[in-house]
């Protein structure tokens, strides 16, 4: 190439190389003297007219030139490489040395181009380029041309490229979207078809059932035979019935209709059965705002329904049954202590029944003898959940009327949507505890009369003994043992109703004072042993225990217990005494292996003149009163008793006390 006297290097790479675009300035800027190509003055015509041609087109071209593939490129391609990385380096670059990454990729498409074969076209490619400090995925469609560098030579290849990663990215979302609504469009029908909720698509204004779940099918009562007809055919028992002419509305206003409890009467197994449910029938709409359809969707509550409906009716006979029995009732949430008392509730106190009465106004109707025994009780029926069961009197606020009331009730744990709560019943048992207390009043009478003579009896009964002690005769010394051991049975029969005479009337008195219960039990023991019918009695070691109670009382609660032990225990068996201390009470528990107590029987067990009647019980006497006694006995003391049993294996009687403060 020849130059003319005003034709500079700088000024022929200028003509070549012009534009305003970066790749320009930078091509003519670069110092190709220190390359393979030299200065732009020695390029042939081929490679200056092809990096021109590149530099100026808008479209993405990369050119490699010579047997070192020398590189080029232009600022639409200038992107592709990303922000840090290759550029600008790769400007003059050897092709191998740029691109390490897929050199053994495009490395054929550039010989099979140069060899002479034919241009290549690929679409959419991935090849994978370090860009943006990173290995990047990137898809390109491209082309690779041959540039001859003269007629037949082979100069360079020339890439037109489009980057197409975002199209493809695109692409590939759009699929894997329609592949997810295919699937959820699957798992869809899948789920309304086997839907717990029933399910139905009517079309048109005739109603045709277009689709139909499982559930809904059930309810009809019919198979999938019905789809494709109208409704009034495929269930004629609804043309009696609201719900056409409800859907004719929702399809003509195109308003949702919501139905809520509603009853439908429909054919099951060849019979009419009421059908309850929630449901809604929502239309549906074209682009033009007009209704094509109606969706019914139904929750079916026939049995929820029915059964409110069984609790309402029970709930509302059992009001007419207190109603009847002239019964109060209560309620007292446990945590709150708020109190919510019936009117006649409120009446058996004395108040009126428009009163707002709390528990502590209740409590203080009863007279002061009773009132701690009656907190009691409710404390320990609370804490325990055991059923509460007492009897007491009462003297009514306005009215000053004396009653006397038994009270019923429970602990109701805390549910779903009802918080812990202590309820139950008082009935009015004036008349027959009158009746009682005559009776009582009859019976100390008489036990209080029968005492003394049985005193003068015992009296001549140990002065008799004596002597026959020094006459050496057995048959009369046996003789009055025996007499001597039926009167004490006697005397402590009549003083057990004396005790039950003072306990009802609330004149039970409690001779209090700090005492060792290891003592006690043990002194008893030692009395008890005579009475022995060949069975084995032992005590536990235990520490020593102070307790603040009536001594006499407590003696009375361990000898009656280990009373019931010998009388219940077959002979050669085992009797177990032990206490044990542990926060802030004691325990006791007399252990036998007699004949058990029957779980129906445990609940009655301390009640007043109840007796467990067995074949082996039949020939052991007594009134019932024994373990009635200690467990009011215990009550007055803040205490409490209780049995464990198994029928054949025996049972261990426990009572617990509080200690010494």
């Amino acid at each position: 190439m020849q130059l003319s006297p005003e034709t500079t290097p700088q000024t022929l790479q200028q003509s070549y190389f012009d534009g305003d675009g970066e790749m320009a300035a930078l091509t003519r800027s670069y110092d190709w003297s220190n390359t393979v190509l030299g200065p732009p003055e020695h390029w042939s015509q081929s490679l200056l007219t092809t990096v021109s041609i590149m530099l100026k087109s808008r479209f993405p071209m990369f050119l490699w030139w010579g047997t070192e593939l020398i590189q080029f490129y232009n600022d639409a391609y200038r992107p592709s490489l990303g922000n840090e990385g290759k550029h600008p380096k790769a400007l003059g670059q050897y092709g191998e040395e740029c691109w390490p990454e897929i050199w053994p990729v495009i490395k054929p498409l550039i010989d099979q181009v140069l060899s002479g074969g034919a241009s290549t076209w690929s679409e959419d490619q991935l090849i994978p380029i370090y860009r943006n400090n990173r290995l990047e995925d990137v898809y390109w469609t491209f082309s690779y041309s041959k540039v001859n560098d003269g007629p037949g030579k082979p100069g360079g290849v020339l890439v037109i490229c489009s980057e197409t990663t975002e199209k493809v990215n695109t692409l590939h979302k759009m699929e894997k979207t329609v592949t997810e609504l295919a699937e959820s469009e699957s798992r869809l029908r899948y789920m309304l078809a086997d839907a717990p909720v029933a399910i139905a698509l009517f079309s048109g204004k005739e109603l045709l059932i277009e689709a139909a779940n499982k559930k809904i099918l059930e309810v009809w009562g019919k198979t999938e035979e019905v789809i494709g007809k109208p409704l009034h055919l495929a269930i004629p028992e609804l043309k009696e019935q609201p719900f056409l002419q409800i859907l004719n509305e929702v399809f003509t206003t195109g308003k949702p209709f919501y139905g809520n409890e509603v009853k439908a009467f429909l054919e099951q197994n060849h019979k009419l059965e009421e059908v309850y449910s929630n449901f809604v029938y929502q239309p549906l709409k074209n682009a033009d705002g007009e209704t094509t359809g109606i969706v019914l969707v139904a929750n079916i509550i026939t049995e929820q329904v029915v059964t409110r409906k069984k609790v309402e009716q029970a709930e509302e006979m059992l009001r007419l049954s207190i109603e009847a029995a002239n019964v109060g009732t209560w309620y007292m949430d446990v945590n709150t202590r708020d109190f919510i008392a019936s009117s006649r509730m409120k009446e058996l106190y004395g108040y009126y029944p428009h009163e707002e009465v709390s528990y502590d106004a209740v409590i203080n109707q009863i007279p002061e003898e009773y009132r701690n025994k009656v907190r009691l009780a409710v404390e320990q029926a609370i804490a325990s959940g055991e059923s509460y069961s007492i009897e007491h009197p009462v003297t009514g606020y306005h009215d000053q009327t004396q009653r006397w009331v038994r009270a019923l009730g429970k602990l109701y744990p805390k549910t779903a949507g009802h918080t812990a709560h202590f309820s139950g019943l008082t009935l009015d048992i004036t008349e027959q505890k009158r009746d009682e207390m005559r009776k009582n009043d009859f019976i100390g009478m008489v036990s209080h009369e029968l005492k003394t003579p049985l005193t003068s009896l015992n009296g001549y009964l140990q002065l008799l003994i004596a002597r026959t002690k020094k006459t050496e005769d057995t048959f009369i010394s046996t003789s009055l043992e025996k007499a001597h051991v039926q009167v004490k049975k006697m005397s402590t029969m009549i003083n057990g109703f004396l005790n039950i005479s003072r306990l009802e009337s609330g004149k039970i008195h409690l001779d209090m004072e700090v005492f060792d219960l290891d003592q006690l039990i043990m002194e008893i023991i030692e009395e008890t042993k005579p009475t022995l019918q060949h069975q084995t009695l032992t005590l536990s070691p235990c520490i020593p225990v102070s307790i603040y109670a009536d001594r006499e009382k407590i003696g009375s609660v361990i000898s009656n217990l280990l009373s019931n032990a010998i009388k219940y225990s077959p002979k050669g068996k085992k009797i177990e005494v032990s206490a044990q201390v542990s926060e802030g009470i004691v325990e006791v528990s007399v252990k036998d292996e007699g004949m058990g107590i029957k779980p129906q029987a445990i609940e009655k067990l301390f009640e007043r003149f109840y007796r467990v009647e067995t074949k082996h019980t039949q020939n052991i006497s007594g009134f019932g009163i024994g373990l009635y006694l200690c467990a009011e006995i215990l009550l007055h003391h803040g205490g409490k008793i209780w049995v464990e049993s198994e029928i054949g294996v025996g049972s261990t009687f426990y009572f617990s006390l509080p200690l010494a403060p």
